[in-house]
């Protein structure tokens, strides 16, 4: 159990510092493209983990039609909503919204694997959410508005992401052998592609060549080492936690992505300490602790 914590919680430490420039890149490119660059750089890293490392296992056929399926439905569409969010309303408030994706899952996990909701863990789900939403009324505080727009956005990202979860999950279960690098690789692959017929179709005016030419190469640098971060090290992490642990719990850990957000945010100028920080963290750390020792 504390394994499985301690990578999720190591996953959204990534994840959270690359939202940041994720927001950043797609605000000033779009979120097509940062989607398209970070799913390449993705699918080498994982490649190399499994081709050159020997990161695999024997799996079922069926485990990679879920896989594709998963990778489809949550890094290229998901993502797709989840990065103009971010470009709309920015990191922190994106991720505020998946403060619903431990409930998606709990309730899902319960009905198809078995898995057991206790009150206990409903507590820490509680307590986790609680933080993000004292970040959502300290922007609210501050814009006087919510951003409806974005906040769609965010949450179908959120959804569909929790939908590629479970197929993930579903995965594991058919294929116990499999390793995360292993789904990984196949779900970013599968992005890739997607992103690939995309940039075909003239009726979605996405050109990623275009985009790439306009890069500096300080920027390409910072978006390619930032993309390492927030794919092959963060979903490295989370699959790992998701394949061993607790299906809720491990997604209520999830759910504290706009803390550390936020405090990066603060500690590189961008945002004040203030008392919803300080109510969101009491949140969190009730929360995690609930986990930890129940």
């Amino acid at each position: 159990m504390i394994l499985s914590l301690m990578l999720a919680l190591s996953a959204n430490i990534a994840f959270s510092t690359a939202s940041i420039y994720y927001a950043k890149f797609s605000e000033k490119f779009s979120a097509e493209w940062m989607n398209y660059y970070k799913s390449i750089i993705a699918t080498l890293g994982f490649a190399v983990a499994v081709f050159l490392f020997g990161q695999y296992g024997k799996a079922e056929s069926q485990s990679y039609v879920l896989l594709v399926i998963s990778g489809t439905m949550g890094l290229f569409i998901g993502d797709i909503f989840l990065l103009k969010a971010m470009a709309s309303i920015g990191a922190g408030r994106t991720l505020m919204l998946f403060g619903f994706s431990p409930l998606i899952l709990g309730v899902s996990a319960y009905f198809l694997f078995d898995q057991e909701f206790s009150p206990k863990k409903l507590i820490a789900i509680v307590c986790l959410v609680g933080c993000l939403w004292s970040f959502a009324f300290e922007n609210f505080k501050t814009s006087g508005k919510w951003e409806l727009k974005g906040l769609l956005y965010a949450l179908i990202g959120v959804i569909l992401d929790s939908g590629g979860i479970l197929l993930t999950r579903q995965s594991f279960d058919l294929s116990p052998e499999m390793t995360a690098f292993q789904a990984n690789l196949v779900r970013a692959f599968a992005t890739v592609v997607g992103f690939t017929i995309m940039a075909l179709i003239p009726w979605f005016r996405f050109e990623p060549i275009k985009f790439w030419k306009q890069m500096t190469v300080k920027e390409t640098k910072t978006i390619s080492i930032v993309s390492f971060l927030g794919t092959c090290v963060s979903l490295s992490f989370y699959l790992t936690a998701i394949k061993i642990g607790h299906l809720a719990t491990v997604s209520a850990v999830a759910v504290t992505s706009p803390l550390f957000a936020t405090l990066l945010e603060i500690l590189t100028g961008r945002k004040k300490a203030n008392r919803y920080l300080v109510t969101g963290l009491l949140f969190f750390l009730t929360g995690f602790m609930v986990l930890l020792l129940l």
